[in-house]
């Protein structure tokens, strides 16, 4: 949980609920409960205009039906959006379990579902540290996820290209206030030390932007090879993939 709440800009769940709690608490109840019952009243309108004219129900030009129409839908309508935003209802807070769910599905899901394997780096004194930055997600300042590919110990089915089983470096993030420090090459050199002792893989490979240099120059220091996969004829045949302005880059064990 602590690296989803990183993924999430740093905020857990119980900072999810907190920022809606917040949200809610700052508006304008009436205001938004008159904007609802204007709304509903519009939607009444279109629906009687709509029933005149014979675009929905049968014939039309029955203009007491129509307002009939008009009224009672816009009245009900009106009533329900307006009543809704007078309680407040209508700006959502989550309960614990659902903004745990909700950041573990964005934010986590091959972890949890161990289809990857996931690396972070911590620092001590987190309430304390960087201002309390990093309080949320207990010291998480940096994460980096994996994935074994293409051999059958692997729990993602898809192949990719000629590769031998190999492992896939993914989700490699470090907070703006802790780069420059190394963590990005410890990560990296925790993962290919992970697939070379605990895994079939023969090689690791990651994709890059062709205009992050500076990553590349750290995989290059590390011992990876860089090839373009901006041509799908020759890289779809040899990696499963392809991406204009974009390399992959791979190094054996």
């Amino acid at each position: 949980m602590d690296i989803a709440a990183y993924r999430n800009s740093r905020v857990g769940p119980a900072g999810v609920i907190a920022k809606q709690q917040a949200k809610r608490d700052a508006q304008d109840n009436t205001g938004a409960a008159v904007r609802g019952g204007l709304t509903g009243l519009a939607l009444g309108v279109g629906y009687g205009t709509l029933t005149y004219t014979g675009s929905v129900g049968y014939g039309g030009g029955d203009l007491p039906a129509a307002l009939t129409n008009s009224a009672l839908l816009g009245g009900i309508m009106g009533s329900l959006l307006a009543w809704n935003s007078l309680s407040g209802r209508n700006v959502y807070v989550s309960t614990m379990d659902d903004a745990t769910n909700r950041l573990k599905v964005d934010f986590v899901e091959g972890l949890m579902a161990r289809q990857d394997v996931g690396f972070a780096a911590r620092i001590d004194r987190a309430d304390s540290a960087y201002g309390g930055r990093f309080a949320q997600t207990k010291g998480i300042v940096a994460a980096i996820d994996c994935q074994l590919r293409n051999c059958e110990e692997s729990k993602n089915v898809k192949e990719f290209g000629e590769l031998p089983p190999h492992i896939h470096i993914r989700n490699l993030n470090v907070d703006q206030k802790c780069r420059r420090m190394g963590i990005a090459r410890e990560l990296v050199e925790a993962v290919v030390d992970y697939a070379d002792k605990d895994t079939p893989a023969e090689m690791v490979t990651l994709v890059v932007d062709d205009t992050n240099q500076a990553a590349i120059g750290l995989y290059k220091d590390l011992g990876f090879s860089v090839e373009s996969i901006g041509n799908p004829t020759t890289a779809m045949p040899k990696y499963g993939q392809w991406t204009n302005g974009r390399s992959i880059m791979f190094k054996k064990l």
